[in-house]
């Protein structure tokens, strides 16, 4: 299966802080509360669930408006990426932001075997976006990497 930036199912979000003071990066982990709805008779058990660092998605526009939208909401247009660099088993790609960047960009963190996600909104002296991920021999990104997708906006 291949992972796109286009849609990304979207059920939760909240803020994380960047790294340092020009970085935001991912959390390499998410910890989701899962409560599970019981058929009559049944007696619900919740459980925390741990989930790695999958992918993410950039988009443009108020992050509180689309990010609040009615369950299950609509999946927020990502921005497609500047540019892409295949080398061997892995892409990376590079989204550029100028410096007079008038409307917000912000950034949706994806997490394996969840919809549960993490936004943010990107400083706006944020510059650079880049994710490098695993790929197969085609060139198609693995949806169960060997080793976490690497992820940093400065």
């Amino acid at each position: 299966m291949v992972r796109t930036l286009a849609a990304l199912p979207i059920l939760a979000a909240v803020t994380a802080g960047p790294t340092l003071a020009n970085e935001v990066r991912c959390p390499a982990s998410l910890t989701v509360q899962a409560q599970p709805e019981a058929p009559g008779g049944w007696s619900p058990y919740p459980a925390k669930d741990q989930h790695a660092f999958a992918g993410v998605a950039l988009v443009e526009g108020d992050r509180a408006a689309q990010m609040t939208s009615p369950t299950p909401p609509p999946a927020p247009a990502a921005l497609e990426p500047d540019r892409s660099l295949r080398r061997g088993r892995s892409e990376t790609r590079q989204w550029d932001f100028p410096a007079a960047r008038r409307t917000n960009v912000f950034l949706i963190c994806r997490y394996s075997g969840t919809q549960a996600t993490l936004a943010i909104d990107l400083p706006r002296t944020v510059r650079r976006c880049q994710i490098t991920e695993e790929t197969d021999a085609r060139g198609i990104v693995l949806d169960k990497p060997a080793a976490a997708p690497q992820f940093l906006c400065r």
